[in-house]
């Protein structure tokens, strides 16, 4: 049995495109913060009018997406018509190329106002000294309502350096039509991961629909990249595995976890129950257009699957989602991967940006956003609200956040140690190589990463 650490680092790709945004002093008399939570020096800011025409930049990959991009544009315009002199201005970049474009324009002096992050992120962004704290410009009354297992995951030296903005819990869908085509019972998802196991091979063994396109029974990412990493990390869990000790320390030995893990991998690989070689973006392209039984994702995924299928709400009908299924530790085990809102430490305008943050995570925006896209909410008072539990699909996901973990995100080579980790994916599902093998070939990239730091 070979060990395995969950490690995070930093090393920031660089790429070729820049990206600039509208960016200058801060004004407001925050200062810019540091992963560490160190305070960097001030920078003679002054309180803007509340008469000035203010415009802010907004960096987001939600307007760039067709799911999203409807509720982006409701958002904007309500703060706006709330807020007629504050003016926002999208800077969209796509995921796969978010985070590095906003440091490289953060490097040259242009940091957005206001930055999206996911977990992976926002320890990148605290670390290069572009955002500021956020506890005395959002005020205790919205920090203190942060759901807490949310609040750990954007607190750094004891400084909130980011908002929660949805947590996106990650539960099970699968598709009803495919489970009857397969002989089970529509309405009867899996509820334990042995019965996961069964159900998938049922659907797999469909092999094809009418039209000659392949029907696998469930998609695990399992191509190159950290997201795939990070998948992994959340199958560990079912079978037992933990990221951090009850003293908050990443675990070092995670014992029969990730064998048991990556085997299964390779058993529906090999099986063809999965597909190889598929990122997230095929594997919810694949559920939407019915080839597809299961798929583990996030709240978002009504709207998505709605868009993929080109059938619009119709489609509900034939999906349905539930918890994951429970595994080794007796509970459905699974992760979130939370949006974030980050402030620049460099803006001109603290203030405007923080009343925009301070909108996009209100009741108001969160029961619009949560009415389009189905996301729920990472402040207590809102998750409570009637309006964000008012279907089974609301409350499946809020029942599965109580049991969702957050990454171990504390350190900004997250994303780099994810994207090693994937790697462990990808040879489980590609090679006949021993497993213990592979972990071993992995793990000391991943030693040398953690150790570095």
């Amino acid at each position: 049995m070979k060990l395995w650490k969950i490690v995070t680092l930093s090393l920031v790709t660089a790429i070729l495109t820049i990206v600039t945004a509208c960016s200058g002093s801060s004004n407001n008399g925050a200062k810019p913060v540091n992963q560490a939570g160190n305070v960097s020096k001030d920078n003679q800011q002054q309180p803007a009018s509340s008469e000035e025409n203010i415009e802010l930049t907004f960096a987001n990959w939600i307007s760039t997406e067709d799911a999203t991009k409807d509720a982006y544009n409701q958002l904007v315009e309500g703060f706006e018509n709330a807020h007629p002199n504050i003016k926002i201005k999208s800077l969209g970049i796509p995921f796969n190329e978010y985070k590095d474009q906003v440091l490289i324009a953060s490097t040259g002096g242009n940091t957005p106002d206001v930055l999206m992050a996911n977990q992976s992120f926002t320890p990148a962004f605290g670390n290069a000294n572009i955002v500021q704290p956020l506890e005395t410009i959002l005020g205790g009354d919205i920090i203190d309502d942060i759901l807490p297992s949310s609040k750990a995951g954007v607190t750094f030296n004891g400084k909130v350096i980011a908002m929660p903005w949805a947590p996106h819990p990650n539960a099970l869908f699968w598709n009803k039509t495919l489970f009857a085509k397969a002989g089970l019972d529509p309405n009867a998802p899996p509820k334990t991961w042995d019965e996961l196991l069964k159900y998938a091979e049922a659907v797999a063994a469909l092999k094809q629909d009418d039209k000659g396109n392949p029907i696998y029974g469930i998609g695990e990412a399992n191509k190159t990249g950290a997201y795939t990493g990070q998948m992994l990390l959340r199958i560990t869990l079912s079978h037992g595995g933990k990221f951090v000790d009850d003293q908050g320390k990443l675990i070092v030995n995670q014992g029969s976890a990730l064998v048991e893990s990556l085997q299964y991998l390779r058993d529906i690989a090999n099986k063809n129950v999965a597909p190889v070689g598929a990122e997230i973006k095929d594997l919810r392209a694949m559920f939407g257009t019915g080839s597809l039984g299961m798929l583990v994702n996030g709240d978002f995924g009504r709207n998505t699957f709605r868009t993929t299928s080109g059938k619009g709400e119709v489609f509900d009908k034939e999906w349905g989602v539930t918890t994951v299924p429970v595994g080794a530790t007796g509970r459905s085990e699974t992760v979130f991967t939370e949006h974030q809102l980050l402030i620049s430490s460099s803006t001109k305008h603290a203030e405007a940006a923080a009343e925009f943050v301070k909108y996009l995570v209100s009741k108001d925006a969160m029961v619009l956003y949560h009415k389009l896209n189905g996301v729920m909410s990472s402040r207590a008072s809102v998750a409570s609200l009637p309006e964000l539990n008012e279907d089974d699909y609301a409350k499946v996901f809020n029942e599965q956040m109580k049991t969702a973990s957050p990454f171990p995100t504390g350190n900004p080579a997250f994303e780099q140690a994810m994207k090693e980790t994937s790697n462990l994916t990808v040879l489980a599902t590609t090679t006949s190589e021993d497993i213990p093998a592979i972990i071993a070939k992995i793990l000391p990239k991943l030693q040398e990463l953690y150790a570095a730091k």
